[in-house]
């Protein structure tokens, strides 16, 4: 039992007790209580069969009715009447037999004709953990109870024999007893109210019409606030529309200066292009730079050739001895060059190249080039 439906019943505990009548195969209790409060009729064990149905993956909304549906098929009688306690994830059903209970009605004084009727395992004080024989007015009763909760129950109306009870502790799945002995049957205290509050097959009827009302309720709100609904929509959207179309007017307004802002934009790019492409690549002094940057140190340029994209140069080494590969890869690393080829010079001493000079970046050529320049 949770810490909360533990202090609920502890609540129900302090509300002052109800009139009852125990209605029992041997001899009856009466309990008058105040004659102000409502009358109660509490049937004894021996007249209830009992049920627990697990309710754990049926919505919280849906559980009784879905459970009014599996009592139609559990229910031992022609006529019967429930008392169902709800627990965290299961309902705790008692059923006796109702042409038997208005007969008995018939025999009692007319304050009890229209009395509650609840079963006496639910005025027990509730167990804690396991099994526990309880004596009744009539009989006596097993009970299986885990985490506060009641698993199992059944009645004989002796004490059983231990082959009997060991059969009710294996269908109950309670640990069979160690000892080959029968547990003491207790007394167990009545209380004033019963642990979780009951409810009947008048109050299942009554659960049912409310839902039935709720459902019509929300029936008509379904057919009524859309209307409303749509109304207002409406409303809202011709707003909206009449706005969209006054912000349209604006857009195209600016969307007309911006695209004559834009062909103004690309006619100035590419008179910038062409105006770049009749001098497409780097000057002379970037040139030499870079081809300085490519050679050893000690090396010297003794021939400089440009016509066109066209460069040929011949160095002369030093003390150093340059290496034709080297030179290579450090000319066509600058960016500024493509195509470099290694040329025969008439001096053994030197090293003759020619190569394919690149346009300056951003140039556009009518002729696709190998790599990109550089500026």
């Amino acid at each position: 039992m949770t810490p909360f439906r533990q202090f609920l019943s502890t609540l129900r505990q302090r509300l002052p007790a109800p009139r009852r009548l125990l209605l029992s195969s041997r001899a009856p209790l009466s309990k008058p209580g105040t004659a102000l409060l409502p009358a109660q009729l509490v049937i004894a064990r021996g007249f209830c069969r009992f049920s627990r149905f697990d309710l754990k993956n049926i919505p919280a909304k849906r559980r009784l009715q879905a459970l009014q549906l599996q009592l139609r098929q559990w229910s031992p009688f022609a006529q019967p009447e429930f008392a169902i306690v709800l627990e965290s994830d299961a309902a705790l059903v008692w059923c006796w037999d109702a042409a038997w209970l208005s007969a008995r009605r018939a025999e009692l004084p007319a304050t009890w004709q229209n009395a509650e009727a609840i079963p006496e395992t639910v005025l027990q004080a509730p167990h804690t953990d396991g099994m526990r024989l309880v004596t009744c007015p009539d009989g006596v009763e097993a009970q299986y109870w885990k985490q506060g909760e009641l698993h199992g129950s059944r009645w004989w109306p002796q004490t059983p024999e231990l082959q009997d009870y060991i059969g009710f502790c294996r269908e109950a799945g309670s640990p069979l007893p160690v000892s080959a002995q029968l547990p003491t049957a207790q007394q167990p205290a009545i209380r004033i109210q019963p642990w979780l509050p009951v409810i009947t097959s008048a109050g299942l009827s009554q659960s049912h019409h409310r839902l039935e009302q709720w459902f019509y309720a929300l029936l008509f709100l379904c057919l009524v606030l859309p209307y409303g609904w749509y109304s207002l929509r409406e409303q809202q959207l011709n707003r909206g529309l009449n706005q969209i179309r006054t912000d349209m007017a604006q857009l195209t307004g600016q969307a007309n200066n911006l695209v004559q802002a834009r062909e103004t934009a690309l006619r100035a790019v590419d008179e910038i292009a062409a105006r770049q492409r009749l001098d497409p690549y780097p000057g002379q002094l970037d040139l030499m730079t870079a081809v300085a940057e490519a050679l050893p140190s000690d090396s010297t340029i003794r021939e400089w050739e440009f016509q066109e994209n066209k460069l040929r140069i011949v160095i002369a080494g030093g003390l150093e001895t340059p290496s034709r590969a080297d030179i290579t890869k450090n000319l066509i690393a600058s960016g500024y060059f493509a195509q470099v080829q290694n040329l025969l010079a008439r001096d053994t001493k030197a090293l003759s190249f020619r190569m394919t000079v690149l346009p300056r970046k951003g140039v556009s050529m009518t002729t696709d080039n190998p790599a990109g320049g550089k500026e």
